[in-house]
């Protein structure tokens, strides 16, 4: 935990008063599981720094929670760290969220299953956008247009989870949001493109692929 001193009285009370060791020990435990260590490693208390990293922003995201203004942005940066530990992260969210939820005190809950659905859905999409990353290679290697389309269209879904990150992260750069959303949308664009070339497409395919071309043309017009 960091930033101990700063932490009002009444804050370290609340936190104590919440707290659930049971469900500590629990990702405690699926955390070091996922990092690859030996159980025996967290039972004896012994140092390891990527899992003390993350165990550290779990509480650092409880004190955000009961309203610890040095904490804030401490769940986003908890989501990060759970979102690059793909096969793991869903099992690993769902075990921080059973800690979290513990925190969920005062006057409006609401904000608070906010705060922490938040950090769920960043770490979540951040797996979903690693594996679909990881279809590509396979997907290039499909021959034919079926390939090519299926190959775009997850390419395509990587760049609009993308997008839906950096809204999530209230990134304050509109210009990396539109370039990446853009590419999103072109993706979509293209894979519609080889369906209507080298396939046998219904007439809604046509008409999305007319609509998506028409206001790529608008678009070069501005």
């Amino acid at each position: 935990m960091s930033q101990t001193m700063t932490i009002p009285q009444h804050m370290l009370d609340t936190y104590s008063a919440h707290y659930n060791d049971r469900t500590y020990r629990a990702f405690s435990r699926a955390l070091a599981a996922a990092l690859g260590l030996d159980e025996w490693v967290t039972q004896l208390g012994l140092y390891d720094e990527r899992h003390n990293r993350i165990m550290n922003l779990l509480i650092d995201a409880s004190f955000e929670l009961v309203g610890s203004e040095c904490h804030a942005g401490a769940g986003q940066q908890l989501g990060e760290a759970l979102g690059v530990l793909d096969d793991h992260t869903p099992r690993l969210v769902r075990l921080a969220v059973e800690h979290l939820n513990h925190f969920v005190t005062g006057k409006r809950p609401w904000e608070v299953h906010e705060q922490i659905a938040s950090m769920a859905t960043l770490a979540l999409a951040e797996s979903a956008r690693r594996a679909l990353v990881r279809t590509l290679d396979h997907a290039a290697l499909l021959p034919g247009w079926r390939g090519t389309t299926a190959y775009y269209w997850l390419l395509a879904s990587t760049q609009i989870i993308h997008s839906a990150e950096i809204v999530l992260r209230e990134d304050p750069d509109a210009d990396y949001l539109v370039e990446k959303f853009g590419k999103g949308i072109a993706g979509l664009g293209m894979g519609l493109g080889e369906i209507v070339h080298y396939g046998n497409p219904h007439p809604a395919i046509r008409r999305f692929h007319e609509r998506l071309t028409a206001q790529d043309t608008e678009g070069h017009h501005d």
